[in-house]
């Protein structure tokens, strides 16, 4: 092949074997050519016929895709508020959850009073928004039955059920992420004698086996109409906690409670409403599901519990084969950087994982976890680094059928329990460069 199709899709940016000689180091594992006198092991090469190479040079297409549902069940995290995020949007999130018939309990009908019913939630340490101002919730009772749907092992962040339109509990006040242990939800009174009774009566709804869910489906906590914070507390059956207080009259008087706890945490999950009118991502409506980085200022986005990622394409992968029969891929590192100023206000996300994805976005296999350095001293050069060699390796001879492109995603935990998010450059962002470095041997 001559030096005219070479630098059709490369700039070669090297000097001779001896000039790299450290990076020989990496080709003592790789496979004996079929060229006569010329092996990648052990290279020995007098005649100076061999080249370590760096390209810089491989198009990378880049664009901000749409999700249509993101698993958010079964990850023991409640999320509840109003966040918004001037380059995403508003994000409304609430959370339903079942909660459990409470263990038998004797409760004499003569001198025992109702006194109050509250839902414990304790804080996970996560808030998405300001936590120095009050934040509201609000809770309501569910009125049909928490499931998944047929052949289905999940509920989404789209998934829906219906509640009934006066919430029977309310908190307003400052929840601080960092110190509170727990906050205290005041329930109905009225919700809470009912069920006092019940419990008094023996009542085969609250005391026989199955027919609770029949008769309390569970519950939503929701943020309330001032709500400014999405907030994070732990959803498992220690931890989420419907608890009605009552006393009863003996020689002295003693405060008892009984608890109804979250049950089925595989069916407790967070709903997602995203509003992205006058964000980046605004034209992500109906039937647009993704958006080239170049219509929104050479960036992309990732929010997962949102929907939104990013997905990255290496389109001439396959053109690597006409550098010649004597051509070997050594490394092949890809850097993201995320882009100034756009999280000042959220922290980065700590690790960040390249997935595989076939033509509808759907995760096929999960390839790499960047490496996220951060500069402390001017924030130019904070980026992830990948290692994609295998990728690009398998990629070469893949038909067209089994081509897979690349989702940016952080990991499981992050992308279904937190409002995390990162915007990143592409190729042509002068200030937050995509870069790809291909790293390869060459004998002329």
């Amino acid at each position: 092949m001559n030096n005219t199709m070479y630098h059709l899709f490369f700039r070669r940016t090297a000097g001779n074997l001896r000039r790299y000689l450290p990076a020989l180091l990496l080709v003592a594992a790789v496979s004996s050519c079929q060229k006569t006198g010329f092996t990648y092991n052990n290279v020995v090469d007098n005649n100076q016929n061999t080249d370590y190479i760096l390209t810089d040079t491989l198009t990378v297409n880049v664009k901000t895709v749409q999700q249509d549902s993101v698993p958010t069940s079964g990850v023991e995290v409640l999320l509840a508020g109003k966040n918004t995020d001037p380059l995403f949007g508003t994000a409304t999130i609430q959370s339903f959850f079942q909660i459990a018939q409470p263990a038998a309990v004797e409760i004499p009908a003569n001198g025992s009073a109702y006194d109050s019913m509250v839902l414990m939630m304790r804080p996970n340490g996560y808030i998405a928004g300001d936590s120095t101002i009050p934040q509201e919730l609000q809770v309501y009772r569910v009125t049909s039955t928490i499931q998944t749907a047929k052949n289905f092992y999940y509920l989404y962040n789209n998934s829906s059920f219906s509640t009934e339109s006066t919430p029977i509990g309310s908190f307003n006040g400052l929840i601080r992420p960092g110190t509170d242990t727990i906050v205290t939800v005041h329930m109905s009174d009225q919700l809470g004698s009912q069920l006092f009774t019940m419990l008094v009566n023996k009542s085969p709804d609250i005391t026989a086996n199955n027919t609770f869910l029949e008769f309390f489906k569970g519950l939503n906590v929701r943020g309330g109409p001032n709500s400014k914070a999405v907030s994070g507390f732990r959803a498992t059956e220690n931890y989420l906690v419907m608890r009605l207080y009552y006393h009863v009259n003996e020689i002295i008087t003693t405060v008892k409670y009984v608890d109804f706890k979250m049950q089925a945490s595989n069916l407790q999950f967070n709903q997602v409403v995203a509003d992205q009118t006058g964000t980046p991502l605004a034209p992500l409506t109906g039937n647009v599901k993704e958006l080239s980085s170049a219509s929104t200022g050479n960036r992309v986005f990732t929010r997962p519990i949102t929907g939104s990622a990013t997905r990255i394409d290496i389109p001439y992968i396959k053109n690597l084969v006409y550098m010649g029969q004597f051509f070997k891929i050594m490394k092949v590192y890809m850097t993201l950087k995320p882009v100034l100023g756009s999280y000042t206000d959220s922290r980065l996300l700590p690790r960040m994982a390249l997935c595989e994805v076939n033509k509808l976005n759907d995760v096929t296999d999960t390839l790499t976890y960047g490496q996220l350095t951060v500069d402390k001293l001017y924030d130019k050069n904070t980026n992830y680094t990948f290692d994609i060699t295998n990728y690009v390796t398998k990629e070469q001879t893949v038909s067209d059928v089994d081509s897979r492109g690349l989702l940016l995603t952080p990991s499981a935990t992050d992308s279904r329990t937190t409002l995390d998010r990162l915007v990143t450059g592409d190729q042509k962002n002068t200030q937050n460069q995509l870069k790809i470095q291909l790293y390869y041997l060459l004998y002329k």
